[in-house]
Order: C-alpha cells, then sequence, then structure tokens
C-alpha cells in the first residue's frame, strides 16, 4: 500500500462521525438504486412477458404476406405445412435448447350478434394445452365454468358476454371470412367465462381451439403464425437469425418481437430514461462527499502546507483527497448493494401486489410484478457509486492541490 493510501485511509478513521455520514449517505443512494433495478427490470419483464406471450412470441413465423398486413390479423396469407416447419426447429438441438413454447396459432376478429347487440371481437385459436402456457386463461375462468376440453368449445371475456347477453352455456354463431374470402358460419358452446381484469381481454377477446378455426377459415392443416416463447427472452434477436438461417424460405418471415411494431422501442426508450435516474441518484448521494471534503480541505490547510513542504507534489495532494473520497464511496456502495440485494431478493421471489393499481390500467400487465435479480446491476451499482463518489470528491481536492505552501502554513 502507497502512503497516498495509507494518510487516505488514516484521514478516513480521524473524523468518525463524519465519515459515517458520509458513507451512510451513498449507502441510502445505492440501496435505492439496486432496488430500482430490480423494480424496474421485473415491471418490464413483467411487461415484455405478457405482450409477447399474447401478440407476437418472442420470436414470429409467418408468410411475408402476413407481416406486411398484420395489424389487420389476416387468414388469407397462411403457412401452407407448418409442422415441417415444427418438425424442423425440433430437429435442431442448438435451436431448441433455446426454446420453452413453440405452437401453432390463428387470431383473426370477428362482428359477434345477440339479441340485437353487435360488437366486435378477437378470435384467439390454438393447441388449448400450450395456450395454458402462453393466455393461460384458464387461470382466469369464473366458477361454475372450464377450460376448453372438446372441439367447437369457447371460453369468453365477462364482460363480452355481459355486452352481448351470453351466459355460461349459451352458443355463440361465429360468422367470419375464411382463407377463401367466402362467409362461413361455425357455432361454439360456451363453456366458460373469463376475467382477467385487463379490459382489453375481457371486454373483446374469446378463445377456440385451433382445428376448430381452421374447419371455420378453411384452412385445414394451416395456420396464420407460428409462435415460440424462450428462455431467455434477451435471445431473440439471436435465435430468430439461427432460424432464419435455418429455414431458408424466401417466402416465410422469422421476425423477433423486437422487430415487430414499436414495442422495443418503448421498453428501450424506457430503459435508458431509468439509466439516467440512476446517474441522478448517485449523484445526490454523493454530494455530501464533496461537502465534507471541502470541510476537511479547509481544516487541513496546515497539514496540507506541512506534506507539500517534505516534497509531496500536487498531484500526490491530489491523489489523497480524491482517494479518501473513493474510499468512502466505495464503502457505501457495498453496503447500500447487499442491503438492495437482500429486499430485491425478498421481492424476487415473492413479488409486490400491484392488483388495485393495474385494475384501471389497460395494459398487459400481470398484477404480481417480481423483481429481477441481476448480479450485473448489483456491479453496476457498486462501479457508479464508486466512480460518481470519485469524480465529485474532484472539486474539493483540486483546490488543495491549488494550495501554496506559505498560505497553507500560515492557516490556523
Amino acid at each position: 500500500m502507497s502512503f497516498i493510501q495509507k494518510f487516505a485511509f488514516r484521514n478516513i478513521g480521524r473524523n468518525k462521525r463524519r465519515s459515517l455520514l458520509a458513507v451512510i449517505s451513498v449507502t441510502l443512494s445505492i440501496m435505492l438504486i439496486v432496488f430500482l433495478q430490480g423494480f424496474v427490470g421485473g415491471f418490464l419483464d413483467n411487461l415484455v412477458h405478457n405482450y409477447t406471450k399474447n401478440e407476437t412470441g418472442h420470436i414470429r413465423i409467418a408468410t411475408d404476406q402476413f407481416e406486411e398486413k398484420a395489424k389487420f390479423k389476416p387468414v388469407t396469407e397462411n403457412i401452407k405445412d407448418p409442422d415441417r416447419i415444427l418438425q424442423t426447429i425440433s430437429q435442431n438441438e442448438e435451436i431448441n435448447k433455446n426454446i420453452r413454447i413453440m405452437t401453432k396459432r390463428i387470431v383473426f376478429g370477428v362482428l359477434l350478434s345477440h339479441d340485437g347487440n353487435n360488437k366486435t371481437a378477437i378470435a384467439y385459436a390454438g393447441d388449448p394445452e400450450k395456450e395454458k402456457e402462453l393466455l393461460m386463461l384458464n387461470n382466469s375462468v369464473l366458477p361454475g365454468g372450464r377450460y376448453i376440453e372438446n372441439e367447437n368449445e369457447t371460453i369468453i371475456g365477462k364482460k363480452l358476454a355481459e355486452d352481448l347477453n351470453y351466459e355460461l352455456g349459451d352458443e355463440i354463431n361465429v360468422l367470419t371470412q375464411g382463407s377463401d374470402y367466402a362467409l362461413h358460419l361455425k357455432k361454439f358452446k360456451i363453456v366458460g367465462l373469463f376475467e382477467t381484469g385487463l379490459g382489453m381481454y375481457d371486454e373483446k377477446l374469446f378463445q377456440i381451439p385451433l382445428i376448430s378455426a381452421q374447419e371455420l377459415l378453411r384452412m385445414p392443416g394451416e395456420t396464420q403464425q407460428i409462435i415460440i416463447m424462450l428462455n431467455n427472452y434477451h435471445d431473440s434477436d439471436k435465435v430468430a437469425e439461427q432460424i432464419n438461417n435455418l429455414l431458408k424460405d424466401n417466402e416465410i418471415a422469422v421476425s423477433s418481437w423486437t422487430e415487430i411494431g414499436t414495442y422495443y422501442f418503448y421498453i428501450e426508450m424506457a430503459a435508458q430514461i431509468y439509466g439516467w435516474y440512476y446517474i441522478v441518484i448517485a449523484f445526490l448521494g454523493a454530494f455530501i462527499i464533496a461537502n465534507i471534503m471541502m470541510m476537511v480541505v479547509l481544516e487541513r490547510r496546515k497539514e496540507i502546507g506541512i506534506i507539500k513542504s517534505l516534497g509531496f507534489s500536487n498531484k500526490q495532494v491530489l491523489s489523497m483527497f480524491v482517494f479518501e473520497g473513493m474510499i468512502l464511496g466505495f464503502i457505501g456502495s457495498i453496503i447500500g448493494s447487499l442491503i438492495g440485494v437482500g429486499i430485491v431478493t425478498i421481492l424476487h421471489y415473492h413479488g409486490l401486489d400491484f392488483s388495485k393499481m393495474l385494475s384501471s390500467i389497460d395494459m398487459p400487465l400481470s398484477s404480481i410484478v417480481y423483481f429481477r435479480l441481476n448480479v450485473m446491476n448489483v456491479i453496476t451499482a457498486i462501479l457508479l457509486g464508486t466512480a460518481v463518489s470519485t469524480v465529485i470528491s474532484f472539486i474539493p481536492s483540486r483546490r488543495a492541490e491549488k494550495m501554496k505552501i506559505v498560505d497553507s502554513l500560515k492557516s490556523v
């Protein structure tokens, strides 16, 4: 350990209360940063998870023509041989190890009519067993009803059923345009009403089996899209590129969720905004270090003059005070990170219930937000706290560097 470092450690111990105040200030700011990183990360994970599983998947495979008209949910631009694509992907071990769920899905709009009431609705058709892990509407079916078990059965949003005067056990007549551009009618029995708490689903959505939708839309063996959910959504771009290279089909589009719509742009923008918030919080926490270092410099003017007269250069004096601020920031960052990690770990497993707050927000969010537990966030917080404390210590330390020996020795 150099003389500069020894002097810095000694000076920290000379006024324990003042040093403790600086450490506490940094501790609180870094603890808040780690907490916010966990909360914001968990919130964004929640948002991405629900958006992708309900809308796009982490990766969506469809025809080029479908992607061009995707916002209209066309049923005329379909994948002719989806089973071949599924089999090809499943046989590739490198790709398959990243995949959690892979399923066929058809989404189309209809106009429902009953007892003189008309309402637009959206039909979700897929493998009922796999949709238990995607839409998860089976968890929201109200008492007295049940989830889809057979063909020509449906579960429907409670608010949609109320608007059309439907009750459990009724049949709904679905009239829509098929893949052959002709109108087709099919009846579905309501076996369950679901209530998710999200108006965008409860007011407009009903779910039917994939095979029934294929029959209604005159697209046997075909599908509108293939939805893929990964173990880690951050791998979406990489895996999408691997699948695209594997299929080598000019008529098939393999799209990561980051390429579909503007959702990814808003997620990234939110992450960047909060990143600046963390820096501001770190500076606020370290601001007290600047004040303390300023007082230290003024109190030790005579000492500064003595050590300069003994041969210490201006840069060595500057380094001594900057290093002192860095040590205080590092100690506070470590303690704050440990406390923050403890809180985030508890909320990572138990989550926070935002049911009342989210009940009035029409967004694809689960009511319980589980905080993100990420080692890199902790390391970033420690480095941020230490770096900011070091930078903010530089200003008062410059004053010590510029002091003249004669003026310093004259001070009391």
